[in-house]
């Protein structure tokens, strides 16, 4: 359903729209984020090397590396509702494949596939963003999504230990239930799901040119934005996929309690994002934000490598939370470049999203190859540890990491498409 209006004044209802789609997107990165505790059962059963496993767990992102730009070039003619129902749905098939898979091949297969979908979807929330909600709430959107992201990824990631304990250690099950939640989300979106045309977003829309790509690559802090999120997800997904196991081995800390530790750190990142992007908005100093905190993860999953300590790993695990604060200040950045247009925009968030699939592509896939190298887990994940450091730099070289304080998003594109 699209609702066309004359009035460009946003109604409520745009945050239950924007509700569900989040939702349904910080739904699908926790199943992409469980692997880790997944992996010792899956690891069992397939009967899997280090390289399979840091194979399999870097999968889910690979078409978001590869795919990304042209993926989203293409769904990027299709109106949010289609896009985010198509997307669902599929994601739905990829997880019961996935469930079923009776190989190691097709269960990569499945994985590819359903972070392939993740990606397809990203377009429909740079549309729902322009037409619903004017720029001075973008990073307060942002926020909440990050926010909403530590609540489903880090509850989950507490959850499927125990969730995969009741299930008699069987990962297939809990693969299963995963596709079940999928397909509720998939039907309470097209129960909800709406779209809003503004006379601003048609102006915006019918000012688009052809160069759609080049209209995006051309901004530089498109560019310092993406590669501060490459070493701070090379980190974070290469922790996600081997943690539990270091853990487990070394320490003979439980699956809960890495799970636990984990996901408190998610948990703390997106109550972090709320008051990060808060303070951007009121201080304008998200530069020198971003150097701290990119010091601070990298400092924090260095020292996690260094200690079985739960006590410690928490008060760690805590301060990593706190660092992820970064993330709605750059993910924020294509919404603040001038004059751009939707479906540049949506390119903006997909070339964003390409650079932080480089990392979660690199982090298990490196840390199992530097396993297998030198024989210690525990030196592969320090040294992956300072890859966060990428923040900083960001953080150094951004022209803005704030959004502007007079001029709205529709006034500047208006501004450009006159030029």
């Amino acid at each position: 359903m699209v609702m066309t209006e004359t009035s460009d004044q946003a109604p409520a209802y745009r945050w239950v729209v924007m509700g569900v789609w989040l939702t349904a997107s910080v739904s699908g990165f926790m199943i992409m984020s469980t692997l880790g505790i997944l992996l010792p059962a899956i690891s069992e059963d397939l009967d899997l090397s280090p390289t399979q496993q840091g194979l399999l767990g870097s999968a889910a992102f690979w078409g978001n590396l590869a795919l990304a730009i042209p993926l989203s070039w293409w769904t990027s003619r299709y109106g949010p509702k289609i896009l985010t129902t198509v997307t669902l749905l599929l994601g739905t098939v990829f997880l019961f494949m996935q469930g079923w898979a009776p190989v190691f091949a097709v269960l990569l297969f499945g994985r590819l596939a359903f972070g392939v979908t993740v990606i397809a979807r990203q377009p429909a929330r740079a549309f729902l963003m322009q037409q619903w909600f004017p720029q001075r709430e973008v990073l307060l959107v942002n926020s909440i999504s990050n926010a909403m992201f530590g609540l489903v990824v880090g509850g989950g990631l507490a959850a499927a230990p125990f969730i995969l304990s009741a299930l008699g250690d069987d990962w297939r099950t809990t693969l299963n239930l995963f596709g079940g939640l999928f397909a509720v989300l998939t039907i309470l979106w097209a129960a909800l799901g709406r779209e809003r045309v503004t006379t601003d977003f048609r102006r915006l829309a019918a000012s688009q040119d052809t160069s759609i790509l080049k209209g995006t690559l051309r901004h530089r802090d498109l560019w310092i934005g993406g590669l501060g999120f490459v070493g701070a997800t090379t980190a974070w997904s290469a922790f996600l996929s081997f943690f539990p196991t270091m853990m487990l081995t070394d320490h003979q800390v439980s699956l809960r309690w890495s799970g636990s530790v984990l996901a408190l750190g998610i948990f703390m990142g997106g109550i972090s994002g709320l008051g990060f992007g808060w303070a951007v908005t009121v201080t304008n100093r998200g530069n020198a934000i971003l150097l701290v905190l990119g010091a601070m993860m990298a400092a924090s999953f260095a020292g996690m490598t260094l200690t079985g300590s739960i006590p410690m790993l928490l008060v760690l695990t805590f301060i990593n939370g706190i660092a992820w604060g970064f993330w709605p200040i750059l993910y924020s950045v294509p919404f603040h470049l001038p004059g751009i247009r939707p479906r540049e925009l949506a390119m903006g968030i997909a070339f964003i999203m390409m650079m932080s699939s480089i990392g979660t592509t690199l982090g298990p896939l490196v840390t199992g190859l530097l396993q297998e190298a030198t024989a210690d887990l525990r030196l592969a994940l320090f040294i992956v540890s300072f890859g966060a450091l990428s923040v900083s730099i960001s953080g150094m070289f951004l022209k803005t990491s704030s959004p502007p304080r007079q001029e709205t998003a529709p006034a500047a594109a208006a501004q450009a498409s006159d030029e």
